[in-house]
């Protein structure tokens, strides 16, 4: 279970604020600025999903399962086992429940870097800032970090090109740690139960 706890400090990290004071980040070149459009006006398209998917950690540990997301703000992890820990967003808080410990850690939604996908319309700027843009004939990625926080770690959103679609995100923090998230059989825009977004601890008691 260790790499699924750090995987939980990991998307923590990201958005944890330093007293120390955080250099000024360069804005975009205009080409950079038509793929960040891009990508935003492609992500607001995405209503709901159902994927697989498959996480990496640093070690090399491994976990895979299926996610869902609805938005504004809803979206659930669930891991096969060995694996026995649940997440889920309600559009409040990112809960990770660990079913073995029978614990449950709940964080601001806002404050993870997943929320970034979660949001009904897409801005990748003010809170947020597109450090880096990569963009070749078949794959685009951009470098996302807090605005505010930029050493506390990033996230890097992949995405097959031509036609755009979201393969992949790794979330990097500040000890340069790495969680790669990696989707296949992807399902846009579908109905989802409103129960998948939801978790009481009574459930799992």
């Amino acid at each position: 279970m260790r790499f699924i706890r750090n995987t939980a400090q990991i998307l923590l990290a990201v958005c944890i604020a330093t007293a120390a004071a955080s250099p000024a980040l360069a804005a975009p070149a205009t080409e950079e600025q038509a793929q960040i459009a891009r990508v935003e006006a492609y992500l607001d398209t995405i209503k709901s999903m159902q994927a697989d998917f498959l996480q990496i950690d640093s070690a090399g540990g491994i976990a895979e399962g299926a996610v869902y997301m609805r938005k504004p703000g809803r979206m659930r992890f669930e891991y096969k086992p060995p694996a026995q820990i649940l997440v889920v967003a309600d559009g409040l808080w990112l809960v990770f429940h660990d079913k073995e410990l029978k614990e449950t850690t709940r964080l601001p939604l806002s404050a993870t870097p997943v929320s970034i996908l979660l949001e009904e319309d897409v801005q990748l700027s003010g809170d947020v800032t597109v450090t880096k843009v990569e963009h070749d004939a078949n794959t685009l990625r951009l470098t996302i970090v807090d605005t505010d926080n930029p050493d506390e770690g990033n996230i890097v959103l992949i995405f097959s090109d031509n036609p755009l679609q979201l393969r992949q995100w790794l979330v990097t923090d500040a000890q340069g740690q790495v969680t790669s998230i990696s989707l296949g059989k992807v399902v846009k825009n579908i109905k989802l139960k409103p129960e998948l977004f939801t978790f009481f601890d009574s459930d799992y008691e």
